[in-house]
């Protein structure tokens, strides 16, 4: 009767232990399942929170480079009417010198001379009018073309966010089909 309880007791041993074994590894399967889970939301949390920081970052550039654009504009409207003005104080003095050359008398050659370096001066500072004008709008130009790369980039971002999104929710409905086809195939 002894050896008849030993050996039964020895041939159900290895049912005990795979019992425990099984419902041990179950409880670290699901501990692992459950951390797995906890990282990825993290994951993604911080991904977002980074896709968020880089669309702000974006957004303030743009405002940033529009707000440098208007100034620069205004610059350049400011410039066009200085050497507008200039244009025209430069031509009444070539008027004024023209006639004065015209009335062939000497005691104006004083007067002459000063209208020649009148003239001398107001070229001097239309040229640097139209250089600055020249910077001004390349400068405009190049504004324009930060403003333009900063919303494509913008845009881009958005695409790729909206990608990003669709992926995750297609892997998450992945994930519920496989977990409702292990559910069926355990049951079975």
């Amino acid at each position: 009767m002894k050896t008849r309880f030993i050996l039964m007791l020895l041939l159900m041993l290895p049912f005990f232990a795979s019992a425990q074994f099984n419902n041990q590894a179950r409880a670290m399967h699901q501990q692992m399942n459950n951390q797995n889970q906890k990282w990825a939301t993290e994951r993604r949390t911080s991904d977002q929170q980074w896709q968020m920081r880089n669309m702000m970052s974006q957004t303030n550039k743009i405002q940033t480079a529009e707000s440098k654009l208007a100034k620069e504009e205004k610059n350049k409207k400011k410039l066009e009417e200085k050497t507008e003005k200039l244009n025209a104080d430069l031509k009444t003095n070539q008027d004024k010198l023209a006639t004065l050359k015209n009335n062939n008398n000497p005691e104006l050659q004083k007067d002459i001379e000063k209208s020649e370096k009148k003239i001398t001066k107001s070229e001097e500072k239309r040229n640097k009018s139209r250089t600055k004008l020249e910077s001004s709008s390349k400068k405009v130009d190049d504004l324009k073309k930060q403003v333009e790369t900063a919303k494509s980039e913008k845009e881009e971002l958005a695409k790729k966010e909206e990608e990003e999104k669709r992926a995750r929710e297609e892997e998450k409905k992945k994930k519920q089909t496989e977990k409702e086809q292990q559910k069926k195939a355990s049951k079975n």
